[in-house]
């Protein structure tokens, strides 16, 4: 199974959660929920500092997961940012199991820790997930004055350079797992990741520090329609970003699955009349007209999919990084 969903996966996603609505609201709503007393206010908490896209999704929608909650229920954002995002994901992890404290997750980005071999203190496989809000494909940008007109341009060289963010991000293990597929081991590619962020990656690569760079289409959008940027390929089945072909389409469909993906949790062992009760209501909010056009207005990239979806595509994740395991080392180490 892919981490990634494909345009007709993503409308699959999106039918699963109105049949989530149609058939569990009023069971829901009838439900003796031992949460219902007790819990008044509800934190979300953000892994990351305030102002970047996990950020922004949270707090686009916590008032409408708020409404579709109803009673009075209060949900409150709050930033926890730290290693990485490893901080406020295990502040999730170790809350009680009382409704008070979900969080949002970056997935792949919080698996790579443990296929990398790092130390940490939560489980993905074991955290209560109500759904997902997001997932973006990603390119392969070059400038827009590059003499690189094509993947197979790229392949042809044997000197390349990779602009990225830091060792364990999704983007520099995008990136590796990308020059995995273009080049074996014919080519060793320079993997430069001294960025402190992806929009500094990206203004290295239009003055020339690389010749290539991956991130998400979203983060890309405003360099590529001011011509600054160019899109080689894309990940996913097509429709992301029009004209540009899929790997996929160019023989390299091993590549189809990279993205990145926001999605909401709990810790282990909610209550399952609580946990029911909450997927219901980020389904509904997340099918709220008001809602879409909000984000839309935003730049978010919805993609809407139910809880047991998210934990199909987790264990998926595992196993898709678990592959490429042996390219994704420090480019940075003493022993490379």
């Amino acid at each position: 199974m892919k981490p990634a969903l494909s345009n007709h996966g993503r409308r699959v996603g999106a039918r699963s959660l109105c049949v989530v609505i149609a058939a569990t609201l009023l069971a829901s709503c009838a439900a003796d929920d031992p949460g219902d007393a007790s819990v008044e206010t509800i934190a979300i908490v953000i892994p990351y500092r305030p102002g970047g896209g996990f950020d922004r999704t949270v707090r686009l929608f916590a008032p409408f997961f708020e409404r579709h909650l109803g009673g009075d229920i209060t949900i409150m954002p709050e930033n926890a940012a730290g290693a990485g995002g490893r901080l406020g994901a295990t502040k999730v992890y170790r809350a009680p199991a009382d409704g008070r404290t979900l969080g949002i997750f970056n997935l792949p980005g919080f698996v790579l820790p443990e296929v990398l071999g790092e130390r940490i203190d939560y489980d993905l496989r074991r955290l209560s997930w109500i759904g997902r809000l997001e997932s973006e494909d990603y390119a392969l940008l070059v400038a827009g004055d590059s003499e690189l007109q094509s993947l197979e341009d790229l392949r042809e060289r044997s000197d390349v350079t990779f602009l990225s963010t830091g060792y364990g991000s999704t983007i520099l293990a995008a990136s590796q797992i990308v020059a995995d597929q273009l080049w074996g081991d014919s080519v060793e590619p320079v993997f430069l990741t001294g960025y402190a962020g992806t929009a500094e990656s990206l203004v290295g690569l239009i003055r020339g520090d690389g010749e290539v760079a991956i991130a998400p289409i979203i983060s890309a959008a405003q360099y590529l329609e001011a011509g600054d940027l160019r899109a080689l390929a894309v990940t996913g089945e097509g429709g992301t970003l029009p004209g540009v072909a899929t790997f996929a389409e160019l023989g390299y469909a091993e590549l189809t699955p990279l993205n990145v993906q926001r999605s909401i949790a709990g810790p282990p062992d909610l209550d399952a009349a609580f946990l029911e009760r909450l997927r219901v209501a980020f389904a509904a909010a997340v099918q709220d007209p008001e809602f879409a056009r909000l984000a839309e207005g935003a730049g978010m990239t919805l993609d809407p999919a139910p809880g047991q979806q998210v934990i199909d595509e987790v264990e998926a994740s595992f196993g898709y990084y678990e592959r490429f395991k042996s390219d994704l080392g420090n480019p940075n180490a003493a022993t490379r």
